[in-house]
């Protein structure tokens, strides 16, 4: 019983120690500004791509805060995280990258990637990694909203936009299936392979999961 109770000791002090240390790195860290927390109150829809969860933030690739309640600011391009009762925020200069924890896909975001007429300060969804790498850049815009009444100062609402870049050797091609464009970033051998993975398994080339599915069969060989 003594020895029982002496190993419950022991891991109640060791999670303590665990969590201190998260919110230590978050302390280290932290450089952002608190954030206020109705920043668009006339504006229908939220400014976040899922609302606060728990995740984890990479600093580096030894430091990790896990179980920290965060939401990606997609508007404005920003990672939100909530440290007591203060909002405060990473720009993806400040961070490697978060992880968004989802029970059935978890999504990871990453930062560096040189997106075309906008630049690298941005987090992109990570789908796959390799000699071909594919990203999703998702962010939010603000449009009139059509369902607003004639007078309503909710007249503005923000829309969901999902871009799927292709990397390689330092170059991103926005993925559109028009001949011209696939045969000009990637070859016309490389083309006609993507031609025959289509084929051989159905893929549909507009959606994002059959997208994701042939550039790992192209990362892979194993055609």
């Amino acid at each position: 019983m003594r020895k029982i109770s002496l190993l419950l000791v022991v891991l109640v002090i060791c999670s303590l120690n665990f969590a201190k240390a998260q919110m230590q790195v978050l302390r280290d860290q932290a450089t952002g500004n608190p954030v206020m927390t109705n920043s668009y109150p006339e504006v229908k829809g939220s400014q976040y791509w899922k609302e606060f969860d728990k995740g984890s933030i990479l600093f580096t690739e030894k430091d990790t805060a896990n179980e920290v309640v965060i939401a990606f600011n997609a508007f404005n391009h920003t990672l939100e995280y909530r440290e007591g009762r203060d909002l405060k925020f990473y720009s993806p200069g400040r961070i490697k990258g978060f992880v968004l924890n989802s029970e059935s896909s978890p999504q990871f975001y990453v930062s560096g990637y040189d997106i075309p007429n906008v630049g690298s300060n941005r987090f992109v969804e990570l789908l796959v990694h390799g000699n071909y790498t594919l990203v999703n850049h998702k962010y939010k815009i603000m449009n009139n909203d059509p369902g607003a009444t004639y007078g309503s100062q909710r007249a503005k609402a923000f829309s969901n936009v999902e871009d799927l870049y292709v990397f390689k050797d330092g170059k991103a091609f926005l993925w559109k299936i028009k001949k011209k464009g696939l045969v000009e970033f990637f070859g016309a051998d490389v083309f006609a392979l993507i031609n025959q993975l289509s084929e051989k398994y159905t893929l549909d080339l507009k959606e994002k999961n059959d997208i994701r599915r042939l550039i790992m069969l192209m990362n892979s060989g194993n055609n």
